[in-house]
């Protein structure tokens, strides 16, 4: 469910009933709150507004897309919710808790247990074959061994491509590279996958796959994605669609559930 407060007075009340210090409550709370949360840059002396008082909730297991044009204030969104940037004013809620006081190795944690990222670039290691590069992650975290070699080959087969697992991004196609970055992502099984405009460098049969895949994830394991995107056709896979303008949250679109064969 996507929630809209409407006063400060039921957000406080919301936020008393769902906190639980230290604790990811999966049927209780929702994965991503924004309260009130603005983001102001300076640039050369103009502020440029990123995000204007946008208020939304986004629950386990939803698939939420935010669409509209460049300069909207999505990406600035999914970037406040990976501590990639921080917000002028406002709190934001990974779970029930409060990300206001979180350090950077707490950002750390968060983007190498709860969450996954998908960028439109795919931002895969060129000298990394594919089994390699969703391994990389592991890596990270210090895991070593069979395990990690189970997962990788467990994520590969469910992005369909084990076949592939041995070439580098450069014997790859733009669609089976996004593939590739999709394992990444969630080879540490995140809880919250965020998506940003994974699509925009896909011809449209690949890109149509990719959203397949995602909305594959929501059914499969109920983690939380959140999608980004120009595309009213992929915005469509999604359980709710938010309509950006200006930096604010303009619309929403409620859609019939989507079922996929995986």
């Amino acid at each position: 469910m996507v929630v809209i407060y409407e006063s400060s007075r039921v957000l406080n009340l919301s936020r008393a009933s769902i906190l639980r210090a230290g604790v990811w409550m999966e049927n209780q709370v929702a994965m991503v709150t924004f309260a009130q949360v603005s983001k102001v840059y300076e640039r050369g002396g103009d502020r440029i507004i990123g995000l204007d008082r946008v208020t939304v909730e986004v629950a386990k297991g939803e698939f939420c897309a935010f669409i509209g044009p460049s300069g909207c204030g999505k990406s600035t969104l999914l970037n406040l919710v990976a501590g990639l940037d921080v917000p002028t004013s406002g709190d934001i809620l990974l779970g029930g808790r409060s990300t206001g006081r979180f350090t950077s190795d707490d950002w750390t944690r968060i983007r190498r247990e709860t969450v996954g990222i998908v960028f439109q670039a795919f931002h895969l290691i060129p000298g990394l074959t594919a089994a390699e590069n969703v391994a990389f992650p592991l890596l990270l975290r210090g895991e070593r061994g069979a395990s990690v070699q189970s997962r990788v080959e467990e994520v590969l087969e469910l992005v369909s491509m084990t076949a592939r697992r041995d070439h580098r991004p450069s014997e790859l196609s733009g669609g089976e590279q996004q593939r590739v970055a999709i394992a990444r992502a969630i080879v540490h099984q995140p809880q919250i996958i965020l998506a940003d405009e994974p699509t925009g460098n896909l011809d449209s049969q690949h890109g149509a796959e990719i959203i397949v895949l995602l909305r594959s994830l929501v059914q499969r394991f109920r983690q939380t994605v959140l999608l980004v995107t120009h595309s009213t056709a992929a915005a469509e896979a999604a359980d709710y669609v938010w309509a950006m303008k200006d930096g604010q949250l303009v619309t929403r679109t409620q859609h019939e559930p989507v079922t996929v064969g995986v």
